[in-house]
């Protein structure tokens, strides 16, 4: 199943490189002429000459009237949803070889950038070294006459430039300060803790009577005291072997068996949220052949990547679902409960949530701030690592208080601005369960304003501020690193508010359930809700291809329509999550619920978080090792998503290592003199049989028998199931087996 999935992202990215343009494209002939959107003199070369610069400059050409080209050029400019501006181009230049054009430099008036804005960004961000206005004029000068004498030579037109920033042959390394010291200290005390904690656990593993894997598995406070402090547990924390063991166990508790297909949920979205990550970090760098892009934009199956946004609702979905079901199932506010204890357990519940999610985004600030900008050098490279060097420095305060979905601006890792509208929701509906739970006679009209507000708000944001019916990427919005010219995507896409409906939705989907866990609902068996998870995906489709219009077409602003489309899309999409949460809960999807609770994506979920963190560094650092523009292709691209599958499933060998270590396989007491490590062609056909029979007997809601013949070897697929009178035997063999079965 997996590489079915993985071979349907394929088919459709290769499908983009099929044809010829369409409907809204120009004569690649004449395309081709025009000045290429970026083109670099040689980076090392220019940098081996010890009186060596090289600058990276921003260029906008000058309109001419006369010329044909400049036509052509503005001509294509001017569809800024679907085009980059090629009238705005970056240029790598090496100073060495600009100076035989020196003498030309009077021959072109000195025309000023006029992007105020765009001056400003880089005067914040490229302030690393001292100023020299001597040789900054010099620089400037020599680069603006050589660039024109180049454009009007080779175009016949005249350009404007601005320096982003200058590498010199004799420039120093960047020197450490506090905080680099700082961060490479913490590295080296985390990796002492771990090799300590490593061998203090295998230490106690060989005094232990207990020679096998199993140690690692169990709680140490509940197996053996050595002598050690009460907090020997707290010592082994950092311990490698036991921490794997943590990330491939098993599930234990009913409810995290219940909720297992969350793990193919978080692995299959943060799979799509780092491929439209990717594919707007890959418009950012420099690229020969932009009019691939400008032609995947016009396609119609490219909704569902323009569109893919709406793919984060199923984390608010799922965030809501838990923290309804454990704050529930816990109790800890009655009717009678007192309002100072409702206060205490906010903060309590507030900063357990707070201080869990800190150190790994901590990590990250500090990781950008220090250690990233120093990995690697190329002509592109500070252009796409400085900014988060200087920004979380400055504005690392954003990131700690969770605000980055509200101040965007000249922030920190930009895709924490998640981590922010979640916590912000996380608040405000730990306030709505508290008050619910308190005063349970004001539970509808609660959920009832919300629900009215989740659609409200969208719809009329839309209307005043005259915005898209929807968010989608254009090739210009974070071509320079930051979000320019979208204010849809600053209004309507990570602030808290407009986000509600997920939040909603997981309230309703943990409050059903409860329910159901309790028997007063029972879906299974019917007919008609399997095929209500088939109509889910074919709304699923729909809901996502429904905003091409509004990709390929610009509507008169403000308009009804739009902020009508604008409040009720986002809540189906959050509709059709719940209503797969709410089946999948109920065991019923077929293929697609034994798809998501397949084994393998249970460690891959628990690296989800690190994984939607970490995942731009690592786009950041591919895309800056570039020396030259990249032709983009289909080919080009399925090696792109070879490379994130690569790097989303890193840990993927652990689950087929765990099944083959873990004791997986459990026989009845008929059996247990021969065993099940005998591993015979017969047995390990049972066990497969026995395995296929388990999930059957699972989605039918039947329990397992003590004294059951059937259920003479299960778990090997990682399934949830304990009955009396069993014990565990390792089997290799049979594990094998299920594990090719499973991938």
């Amino acid at each position: 199943m997996l590489r079915w999935l993985e071979i349907g992202v394929l088919s459709a990215i290769l499908s983009l490189g099929q044809g010829h343009f369409l409907s809204g494209s120009f004569n690649l002939t004449l395309y081709r002429h025009m000045p290429v959107l970026y083109q670099l003199d040689d980076y090392d070369l220019c940098l081996d000459n010890k009186a060596g610069t090289y600058c990276l400059v921003y260029v906008e050409i000058l309109p001419n009237a006369s010329s044909a080209l400049w036509h052509q050029i503005d001509q294509v400019s001017q569809d800024s949803k679907h085009r980059f501006r090629h009238d705005r181009v970056f240029r790598g230049v090496c100073l060495e070889n600009c100076k035989p054009s020196i003498n030309n430099i009077s021959e072109f008036e000195k025309e000023e950038i006029l992007d105020k804005e765009l001056i400003s960004y880089y005067d914040k961000v490229h302030r690393r070294d001292e100023t020299n206005s001597d040789r900054d004029l010099f620089y400037k000068d020599l680069v603006k006459g050589c660039l024109n004498h180049k454009f009007s030579e080779k175009f016949s037109l005249r350009t404007r430039s601005l320096i982003e920033y200058c590498v010199s042959a004799s420039d120093k390394d960047l020197k450490l300060d506090l905080l680099d010291l700082t961060f490479y200290g913490i590295l080296v005390v985390i990796l002492f803790i771990t090799l300590c904690s490593s061998f203090l656990d295998y230490r106690l593993r060989k005094m232990s009577s207990q020679k096998s894997e199993g140690f690692y598995r169990e709680p140490l406070k509940d197996r053996i005291d050595f002598g050690l402090p009460p907090g020997q547990r707290l010592l082994t924390s950092f311990s490698v072997v036991r921490n794997y063991h943590r990330l491939v166990e098993p599930y234990y508790s009913d409810f995290s068996r219940d909720v297992s297909f969350f793990d193919g949920f978080r692995v299959i979205g943060v799979f799509a949220v780092i491929l439209g990550h990717t594919l707007m970090v890959f418009m950012t760098v420099p690229i020969e052949n932009p009019e691939f892009y400008e032609q995947f934009l016009f396609r119609f199956e490219t909704s569902i990547f323009q569109n893919g946004s709406l793919v984060i609702q199923i984390f608010f979905v799922m965030s809501g679902f838990l923290l309804y079901v454990n704050f529930t199932k816990r109790q800890q506010i009655q009717p009678k409960t007192g309002t100072l204890e409702c206060i205490a357990v906010y903060f309590r519940v507030f900063s357990y949530r707070y201080f869990r999610l800190l150190p790994s985004l901590l990590a990250l600030i500090l990781f950008n701030g220090t250690l990233l900008v120093r990995l690697q050098n190329g002509p592109f490279w500070r252009h796409l690592t400085e900014a988060e060097r200087v920004f979380c420095r400055s504005n690392w305060w954003k990131n700690v208080f969770f605000v980055t979905n509200h101040m965007l601006e000249d922030s920190c890792s930009h895709q924490t601005w998640y981590l922010g509208a979640d916590m912000q929701l996380f608040e405000l509906f730990l306030i709505v369960i508290i008050i619910t739970k308190k005063h349970p006679k004001l539970t509808r009209a609660i959920y009832t304003t919300l629900l009215a507000l989740a659609i409200a708000v969208p719809a009329i944001l839309t209307y005043v501020f005259e915005l898209d019916g929807i968010y989608h990427i254009r090739p210009e919005t974070y071509r320079y690193l930051y979000f320019r010219h979208s204010d849809t995507f600053y209004q309507m896409y990570p602030p808290f508010y407009t986000n509600l409906g997920g939040y909603l939705f997981g309230f309703l989907c943990g409050h059903f359930y409860l329910r159901q866990r309790s028997g007063k609902v029972q879906l299974l068996g019917h007919l008609k809700y399997d095929l209500a998870m088939w109509l889910l995906v074919l709304a699923t489709l729909g809901v996502l291809f429904s905003g091409y219009i509004f990709i390929r077409q610009d509507f008169a602003k403000p308009s009804l329509w739009l902020a009508l489309y604008a409040g009720i899309h986002k809540i189906l999409w959050v509709l059709i999550c719940a209503g797969f949460v709410v089946l999948m809960c109920c065991k019923i999807g077929g293929v697609a619920y034994d798809f998501c609770t397949l084994p393998a994506f249970r460690p891959l979920a628990r690296i989800s978080f690190q994984s939607f963190l970490w995942h731009i560094v690592v786009l950041r650092t591919v895309a800056g090792y570039f020396r030259q523009p990249v032709y983009i292709s289909s080919f080009y691209l399925v090696i792109l998503l070879t490379y994130l599958r690569t790097f989303m499933y890193a840990f993927g060998p652990i689950a087929f290592i765990s099944i083959s270590a873990m004791q997986c396989v459990e026989c009845v007491h008929t059996h247990s003199s021969r065993g099940c490590a005998g591993g015979s062609v017969a047995r390990i056909s049972f066990c497969r049989g026995t395995a296929i029979l388990y999930k059957a007997r699972e989605r039918s809601g039947r329990s397992w028998s003590r004294n059951s013949n059937e259920t003479r070897a299960v778990s090997c697929l990682g399934l949830p199931y304990s009955a009396p009178g069993m014990h565990a035997v390792t089997d290799r063999q049979c594990c094998y087996v299920l594990a090719i079965l499973v991938f």
